[in-house]
């Protein structure tokens, strides 16, 4: 199979989507791979690398004209959505459930290419291909926090010795990202308030989980002040929270709006007014890249390094943060992603789709049509369920399926989506 690295362009974004290492592998089972020329070099891979492990180093067109698998990292720029055909299958992240506006995608999608979301590779909570970038966010946003509220307020805030007094920050949300924030301020002693929907219980599990210890009440142990997300009735978590504004130093926002908190229930959990109470040059942070979702002054960026103030607190929310550290960051998400590439160019696209059911939720739109059903009903979209589309007579004949590769396969995950 013919298979095409790309450099990415968005801005500070270094990461890139193979090691030279995982090319040698494709090249030793009979694959071609085409390398955009500088792709790797900001992950510290330069050209050279690749071409001592069998690639072949090409310009942007010439991946694009020669490869059928294309691997990217980040969502296509719009000054790509013409890079691709229906010829083409992008594996990538697309986050078409964020911020990107319902026409974008449909211009996007309408070329016809076969795309797979890395962050929907996978089920049941458990995503491989988004998890690694999601706990790496986590401490990255915890460590950006505290740098910038020592420049904007001049305050230490770890309490590395008992005569340093520690800063107090609140976390929102104990997901992948809360739990590398939460491990992060607790080695460096800060004092913390948390908020997540799991009771307190539930919170420490996941937590002993995460950590690999036993048994341990985090809560109680570190002294956390708890608050639990009360779903029925928003507005008494709201004002818990208001209660703390006045002395908080630092709040990141690792959640994300469900369905089961509808606008009509609480607008936003942080609003303009509660943030004019934060003392300035305190610091908020959202990490999840949702513009004015559960904090109202919360708009991410594009830039690494851009902050701006609202009423005097620095807000700083970029959206793939992980490019700070794009070595280990590549190391991190090639180390799970390679897995999938591997599979596709042995066994072929169309026939690990059918196969493997966490790749096949990851298969986000295909001929034109979204065929994922939370990212539509989210975007207000129509869709149409992968399995259907495969079953037609146009892609039989263009990957040269046999029928066995079709059947019970199929249609579980027809079912399934």
């Amino acid at each position: 199979m013919e298979i095409g690295v790309l450099k990415e362009i968005k801005e500070g974004e270094k990461r890139v989507a193979l090691r030279p290492d995982q090319a040698s592998v494709l090249k030793s089972y009979g694959h071609r791979v085409y390398v955009e020329n500088g792709a790797g070099v900001g992950s510290g891979f330069p050209n050279t690398e690749y071409e001592k492990n069998g690639s072949i180093v090409v310009s942007k067109c010439e991946v694009l004209d020669k490869a059928r698998l294309l691997l990217k990292v980040k969502a296509p720029l719009p000054e790509e959505y013409r890079d691709y055909n229906e010829n083409h299958t992008l594996f990538t992240y697309l986050h078409f459930d964020e911020n990107i506006a319902p026409q974008q995608i449909e211009e996007l999608i309408s070329r016809g290419f076969l795309g797979i979301a890395y962050e929907w590779v996978g089920e049941n909570k458990h995503y491989p291909l988004l998890q690694p970038m999601s706990r790496l966010t986590g401490y990255l946003f915890a460590q950006k926090a505290l740098y910038l509220c020592a420049w904007n307020k001049g305050v230490f805030c770890s309490g590395n010795e008992s005569f340093l007094p520690s800063a107090y920050a609140m976390i929102i949300g104990l997901g992948n990202i809360g739990l590398s924030t939460l491990k992060y301020f607790l080695d460096n002693k800060l004092k913390l308030t948390v908020l997540d929907n799991a009771d307190l219980q539930s919170a420490n599990t996941k937590a002993n989980v995460r950590f690999k210890t036993t048994n341990i009440d985090y809560i109680r142990a570190f002294n956390i002040d708890y608050i639990q997300m009360d779903i029925n009735n928003p507005v008494i978590t709201k004002d818990a929270i208001t209660k703390r504004m006045q002395a908080l130093d630092i709040i990141i926002c690792s959640a994300v709006r469900r369905q089961n908190l509808s606008k009509d229930k609480v607008e936003y959990l942080i609003d303009r007014e509660m943030v004019s109470q934060m003392t300035p040059g305190s610091v908020i942070c959202d990490a999840t890249a949702n513009d004015k979702d559960l904090i109202e002054t919360c708009i991410s960026s594009a830039s690494l390094h851009y902050t701006y103030e609202v009423n005097g607190v620095i807000h700083y929310n970029c959206d793939h943060i992980p490019a700070l550290v794009a070595r280990t960051a590549t190391q991190l998400l090639t180390q799970e992603s390679f897995h999938y590439v591997l599979q596709m160019a042995n066994n072929g696209i169309v026939e690990t789709i059918l196969s493997n059911r966490f790749l096949c939720n990851g298969v986000s739109c295909f001929k034109g049509q979204l065929t994922h059903k939370d990212t539509a009903t989210k975007k207000g979209l129509p869709w149409q369920p992968i399995g259907e589309l495969l079953h037609s007579d146009s892609v039989r004949q263009r990957y040269a399926l046999e029928a066995v590769a079709f059947g019970s396969v199929v249609m579980s995950t027809s079912e399934r989506d």
